[in-house]
C-alpha cells in the first residue's frame, strides 16, 4: 500500500467517525425533543446538507454542488428530484439551495440516506422471495438515464442496518450504485465475534474511494 492510499484510509474512516457523530446529533435534538415535533422533510433535509458539506470539502473550485433535476434535452424530460448534483457550468435554473442542470454538464449525483435496511438492499418481500428490482434499485433505475458516461449515481448512507454478511451485502452495494460511501454499517450478530465491534466505519474503505474521486475529479 503507498503512502497515499494509506492516507486516505485513515481519513476515511476518520471523516466516517465524524459524519456518524453529526448524523447522530439529530437524533440526540429528537430524544430531548417535545413529543410530536419529528418531521420527515427535516430527518431528510438534515442529512443531505451533512451529505453535502462534506463532499465541498474535497470538491475541487470548478464545481458545484446542489439538490436538484437533471434536464435531458435529447428527449426533453426532466429527471425525478435529486438529493445532490455535481455540475459545473451554468445551469439552466439556478436558486439558492436548487439547481436544474442540463445533462452533460453533471459530473455526479448523490441519493443520501439516513438509514437503510434488508428491504431497501434487496428488494421488497415477495411470495417467490424478494423482487431484486424494487428498493434502492428502483430508483437508481430512475435516475440512471439522466447520467452521462462515467458520471456515477453515488449511495450516500450514514447507517446501513442488514443481517446478511458483509460481503454479500457489498455485492449488492455494486448493484443498485455506480459507488457508494457508507458511512456506517451494523455488524450482524453473526460477524460480531470475529470483528469484537458494533459498527463497520467506512465500510470497503468506501467513504475513502469517495473522497480521492472527489479530489482527482476533472
Amino acid at each position: 500500500m503507498s503512502a497515499l492510499n494509506k492516507f486516505y484510509d485513515e481519513l476515511g474512516w476518520a471523516k466516517s467517525r465524524e459524519l456518524y457523530e453529526k448524523y447522530n446529533t439529530l437524533f440526540s435534538i429528537y430524544s430531548i425533543s417535545k413529543v410530536g415535533t419529528r418531521s420527515k422533510q427535516i430527518g431528510g433535509t438534515v442529512p443531505e446538507g451533512i451529505a453535502k458539506d462534506f463532499v465541498r470539502e474535497f470538491l475541487p473550485a470548478k464545481f458545484r454542488i446542489k439538490s436538484g433535476l437533471i434536464f435531458d434535452e435529447k428527449t426533453t424530460e426532466l429527471s425525478p428530484q435529486i438529493d445532490a448534483i455535481i455540475y459545473e457550468g451554468v445551469p439552466l435554473l439556478d436558486y439558492t439551495d436548487v439547481a436544474i442542470v442540463e445533462k452533460e454538464n453533471v459530473k455526479g449525483i448523490f441519493e443520501v440516506k439516513s438509514w437503510v435496511a434488508e428491504n431497501d438492499i434487496f428488494g421488497q418481500k415477495t411470495k417467490r422471495g424478494r423482487d431484486p428490482k424494487t428498493g434502492l434499485f428502483e430508483q437508481y433505475a430512475k435516475l440512471k438515464p439522466f447520467l452521462p458516461p462515467k458520471s456515477p449515481h453515488t449511495l450516500f448512507v450514514f447507517s446501513l442496518s442488514s443481517a446478511s454478511p458483509t460481503k454479500i451485502v457489498i455485492n449488492r452495494l455494486k448493484q443498485i450504485s455506480d459507488m457508494y460511501a457508507i458511512i456506517g454499517r451494523g455488524v450482524p450478530r453473526s460477524e460480531r465475534a470475529a470483528l469484537q465491534e458494533d459498527t463497520i466505519y467506512n465500510l470497503d474503505n468506501s467513504v475513502s474511494k469517495l473522497i480521492e474521486w472527489l479530489r482527482n475529479l476533472k
